[in-house]
């Protein structure tokens, strides 16, 4: 809802604080005095359309500054929240044009494009007889109409659902089937690695324990040398015989020279050195065997780990990696296996969503028949009060032959002009007409309100009398629902205002015209309603047939 406006230095506006009602809002006043600038206003501070001045002349600067509470107005809310604009209760929106012609445009103060405000523009205001600001004219927006009318929201949720669903499992089956070609590509790749690497049969830890051997092999030759070596030398018989003999001496000694434990404890000493000596002698040959034992050559070596190395090499893992390497190329190839499997389960699944989805696209496109029909009846009825009996409001329903988020209907409101061809609602020339109609659709749908606020600019141009009066009538019926703005010349209209502005236009002090805006109590509206009636001058029968109309 728009709770305030404020102009400064606009058109021919010097400045101007406006408070509106959330009811029907009515500016009036002589033809000329610029009743429509407020409303031109509003287009400018929502960028809905651009003249190359809205600066008023010999100004430097000009703005509108618009209010709107937000009511809980879930689509503004999350646009808002999408923008990351900061807000509580309210959005101000703020507009200015600078001397040199640049404008700049404000949310809650910060500064955003054009888009921007246009986006949040069509949210919270809509110009009802203009073709561009118009959202019941265009026809994207009748399927929505037609399903709030016809009560579709509920089987709309899970149409939504199943529409998701649907999308997300193709989805699924592409990747799936794309993943199949690529797979397809790899299959011998993969096959012809995985032959190599069972023939190769890497192990765990095997490239360390390789280099091990390969480093002991190549120092092999001189530890037998060294070995050999070491066993002639302990195996001499002179080694052994000089120490007996010694041990020998050392014991006449001990006999001689008896409790001596320091010679006694040299007796054992070289005793235990003659046995560990025999212990060596039988561990050197030992040694000796090993080292013409080994399972592997070292070329046989080095070339195993050459074959280790070079395929890693070629699959861009290290050496260590390829068991894991085997263990995904399997994995791979067990993944190709089931691919077929898979999809024949997501062509299943697929199935039973479509199948879910056109049981309710059939239900929707049911009520949309019926809905259709019943709006059609109830313009019938509104149309003809407001002078248009010999036009005709047709639903049209096609099948639009392929799926999509609201069903398989493409839906278009049209005109039917006293047995003329019908025409889509948006190819109506704009005028009284347009608004008449755009307001009898309006009546019509005001049971599923959208909590927008509904600009008209003179929908009583070219009626008066008892259609002017269901004018009025139907406009105070719709603005029990929704916020109404309106520039009038007709007193029936003027006189159903919940708040009521004049608009005048004079000359300031330079010979520049000026209009002012004034808000009006119940006697200065029922004075300017009779105005209407009577002209510049007010009759007491006039004013009579103001209350009349007020009351």
């Amino acid at each position: 809802m728009l709770k305030s406006l404020s102009i400064r230095n606009i058109l021919l506006i010097e400045k101007a604080e406006i408070s509106f009602s959330d009811g029907l809002n009515v500016f009036t006043g002589e033809t000329g005095a610029g009743k429509s600038i407020v409303l031109d206003c509003l287009s400018f501070v929502l960028c809905q359309k651009t003249r190359d001045r809205f600066l008023r002349s010999s100004c430097d600067n000009g703005e509108v500054v618009a209010e709107f509470i937000l009511n809980n107005s879930k689509e503004v809310l999350e646009l808002l929240n999408q923008l990351s604009i900061p807000f509580k209760s309210s959005v101000i929106i703020r507009r200015v044009e600078f001397k040199d012609g640049r404008r700049k445009a404000y949310v809650n103060d910060i500064n955003c494009t054009i888009e921007t405000i246009q986006k949040l523009g069509t949210k919270m205001m809509e110009f009802v007889d203009q073709k561009d600001g118009s959202l019941v004219l265009k026809k994207k927006n009748h399927v929505r109409l037609l399903d709030d009318f016809s009560g579709n929201k509920t089987n709309l949720s899970s149409l939504n659902i199943a529409w998701e669903n649907l999308k997300n499992k193709e989805k699924e089956i592409t990747n799936i089937r794309n993943n199949q070609l690529i797979l397809k590509q790899e299959l011998d790749f993969v096959n012809h690695s995985l032959k190599e690497l069972k023939k190769l049969n890497p192990q765990p830890g095997e490239i360390e324990d390789l280099e091990l051997l390969k480093n002991s092999l190549r120092s092999s030759s001189k530890i037998k040398v060294n070995l050999q070596e070491t066993l002639d030398l302990i195996s001499s018989s002179e080694v052994r015989s000089r120490l007996i003999m010694a041990l020998k001496k050392l014991e006449k000694v001990s006999e001689l020279f008896p409790k001596n434990s320091l010679l006694d404890d040299t007796v054992l000493s070289l005793d235990g050195l003659i046995h560990d000596l025999d212990d060596i002698e039988k561990n050197l040959p030992i040694l000796l065997e090993g080292t013409d034992t080994q399972e592997m050559t070292l070329e046989e070596v080095e070339d195993r780990l050459f074959n280790l190395r070079n395929i890693a090499r070629k699959h861009g893992v290290m050496p260590e990696d390829l068991m894991t390497l085997n263990d995904e190329l399997d994995n791979r190839l067990t993944e190709y296996n089931g691919i077929e499997e898979k999809i024949r389960e997501l062509h299943s699944e697929q199935f039973s969503i479509e199948k879910e989805y056109k049981v309710t696209a059939k239900e929707i496109s049911n009520k949309r028949r019926t809905g259709g029909k019943n709006l059609d009846q109830m313009m019938i009825k509104e149309l003809a009060p407001l002078k248009m009996e010999g036009v005709k409001f047709t639903t049209l329903l096609e099948d639009k032959n392929e799926k999509g988020p609201n069903g398989y209907d493409r839906v278009t409101f049209q005109i039917c002009n006293h047995g003329i061809e019908p025409k889509d609602l948006e190819k109506i020339a704009s005028g009284g007409e347009l608004s008449r109609i755009l307001l009898a659709l309006k009546v019509c749908l005001v049971t599923n309100t959208s909590g927008i606020t509904l600009v008209f600019d003179e929908i009583d141009r070219g009626i008066g009398g008892a259609t002017a009066e269901a004018v009025g009538n139907r406009l105070a019926s719709l603005a029990k629902k929704e916020q109404l703005i309106l520039v009038t010349h007709s007193p029936q209209v003027a006189s159903k205002a919940s708040r009521h502005w004049s608009v005048k236009k004079v000359m300031d002090k330079e010979k520049q015209p000026v209009t002012f805006l004034n808000l009006l109590d119940k006697t200065a509206s029922k004075t300017e309603v009779a105005r209407m009636i009577s002209g510049e001058v007010v009759s007491k029968e006039a004013l009579a047939a103001a209350q009349k109309l007020m009351d």
